[in-house]
């Protein structure tokens, strides 16, 4: 009898929801995984109208996750969520100081945030340092990103500038990759194009550019 396993992953929007359901979900499924995105409750009335997407605070997921946990049919639960705009008052949220090291930092992040929740079903993540992180990754192993030529050189100068390691671009206001992404490509939607640039490229080449996406992916089969 075939088995598979049921993830839910808790996210901040309609772009991370996006991204699981139409990359990672179907990169998973072949190997008997079905990850199934959850957007994060932000506030809930008193008639059980919810509003969701863009958590800013970690009790919104800390309340989302410990939620999810409760259902049984959930072989474990995960998190999406940057290091750029980590939630206010999450586990590990202080961590970072100087020099700044964010691989170390991640780290660090993902351990308090394991230890907060403190269940066994759970698996933590951070996206070092945002989504636009592997929409540049998807851009290096191509002469052109949507047909585009002079974007995909653009974009690869980017990456240029840390050797190729796209997960080192900062987090700065005015040099996070969501910046650089605009500054490169001015006509670009997050949403639309960033999902298809990563869909064109297969997310097995952003994986090859990006350790700690990779690790996650690779703790998410195992787990």
């Amino acid at each position: 009898m075939t088995t598979f396993r049921q993830i839910a992953m808790v996210v901040e929007g309609q772009t991370e929801s996006a991204f699981v359901s139409e990359i990672l979900a179907p990169y998973m499924q072949p190997m008997g995984v079905y990850v199934t995105p959850v957007i994060v409750t932000t506030s809930r009335l008193a008639d059980g109208t919810t509003f969701k997407g863009g958590g800013a605070v970690w009790r919104h997921y800390e309340n989302d996750i410990r939620r999810l946990l409760g259902a049984s049919h959930f072989h474990c639960v995960s998190i999406l969520v940057d290091f750029y705009a980590y939630p206010r008052n999450a586990p590990g949220s202080d961590c970072c100081g100087r020099p700044h090291e964010p691989r170390q930092c991640v780290e660090r992040r993902i351990a308090a945030m394991g230890a907060a929740i403190d269940d066994r079903r759970f698996l933590p993540n951070v996206v070092l340092h945002e989504f636009e992180t592997w929409v540049i990754a998807a851009s290096m192993d191509t002469h052109h990103v949507l047909g585009d030529e002079s974007v995909a050189k653009r974009l690869q100068a980017e990456a240029s500038s840390v050797d190729g390691d796209v997960e080192l671009l900062n987090d700065s206001a005015a040099t996070a990759p969501s910046k650089r992404v605009q500054k490169c490509w001015p006509d670009y939607d997050k949403v639309t194009d960033g999902i298809e640039v990563i869909r064109e490229a297969g997310l097995t080449s952003v994986l090859e550019h990006c350790p700690g996406l990779r690790s996650w992916v690779g703790r998410l089969l195992a787990h």
